[in-house]
C-alpha cells in the first residue's frame, strides 16, 4: 500500500512537473507521505509548498552563502549540539533548556537571521550529518534523535519571546521538514512542566506528540533503552 502511494505520488509530481530535483528521492517522498496519512493529494499540496516556500526563501543559496558570525553569543543563551546516535545509527541532537534565554537570544541577533541559522541547520543535517551516519551505519539514516533537557527551567523560561521562536520554529519543522524526528526524549521535567506543557502543546501536530517521551529526573533507565550511555554527553550522565 505504501509503495503504492509512493509510486503515484512520484508519477504524479512527474506528470504535473512539480518534482524538484534534490527532494526527488523515495525517502523524501515516503515523509510527506507519512505526514499526510498517505492521502497523495494532501501529500502533493504540503510537497508543493515546501518547493515554493525553498523557492521564496532562496534556501539552496543560504546553506551555501549563510554566514553567523554572532553564533558563540547565541549559543551562550541557547545551549545546543549534536552528540554522537542511538543503537541504529541515528544522530543525536540535544538543547540545554534551562540555560536558554530567548530575550538575550535576540539581543544578538535579529528574529530574521535566528531563523535562517536554524534553516542552515536543517540543511546540515540533510546534507552532512545524515549522510555521514548512513554511510557509518551501512544503511540509510533520515531521522535525528531529540533530547530536550529541562532541568533548571521555569516559566521565566518560556516569555513572550520564548514563545514566538518555538512557534516560528515549529511552523518550519513540521511543514518544511516532515517526519524528520526519530524520538524525541524530554527530560528533568520540572514542577511547572506543565504550565510550559499547555504553551507548547497547541504548537504541535498530533503525529509530533506521538513521537515525544516525557521523563523526569529517572531517565537514564528509558534513554539508553535507545541510546548507550557511552553515547550520552557528560552533561547527562554519559
Amino acid at each position: 500500500e505504501q509503495q503504492a502511494a509512493h509510486d503515484k505520488f512520484l508519477a504524479h509530481l512527474t506528470d504535473t512537473k512539480q518534482l524538484l530535483v534534490g527532494h526527488d528521492d523515495r525517502y523524501t517522498l515516503l515523509r510527506f507521505l507519512k505526514a499526510r496519512q498517505w492521502d497523495v493529494n494532501k501529500a502533493t499540496i504540503m510537497y508543493t509548498n515546501m518547493t515554493k516556500w525553498r523557492a521564496e526563501h532562496g534556501t539552496d543559496r543560504l546553506y551555501e552563502t549563510f554566514t553567523f558570525p554572532e553564533e558563540d553569543q547565541v549559543i551562550e543563551h541557547y545551549p545546543h549540539f549534536y552528540h554522537m546516535t542511538d543503537k541504529f545509527g541515528r544522530p543525536l541532537y540535544i538543547e540545554l533548556l534551562g540555560h536558554t534565554d530567548a530575550a538575550k537570544i535576540l539581543e544578538h541577533t535579529s528574529m530574521e537571521r535566528l531563523m535562517d541559522y536554524h534553516i542552515v541547520e536543517w540543511e546540515r543535517l540533510k546534507r552532512e550529518i545524515l549522510p555521514r551516519c548512513s554511510l557509518l551505519a551501512g544503511k540509510p539514516i533520515i531521522t535525528k534523535n531529540v533530547i530536550l533537557d529541562l532541568k533548571g527551567v521555569s516559566m521565566k523560561n518560556f516569555g513572550h519571546a520564548a514563545r514566538e521562536i518555538l512557534t516560528k520554529i515549529a511552523a518550519i519543522d513540521q511543514d518544511y521538514y516532515c517526519e524528520s524526528l526519530g524520538q524525541m526524549f524530554i527530560i528533568n521535567t520540572p514542577t511547572v512542566f506543565r504550565l510550559i506543557w499547555a504553551v507548547v502543546n497547541p504548537m504541535l501536530e498530533e503525529r509530533t506528540r506521538r513521537k515525544i517521551i516525557i521523563l523526569g529526573s529517572d531517565y537514564m533507565p528509558t534513554i539508553t533503552q535507545l541510546i548507550p550511555e557511552d553515547n550520552l554527553p557528560a552533561c547527562l550522565g554519559g
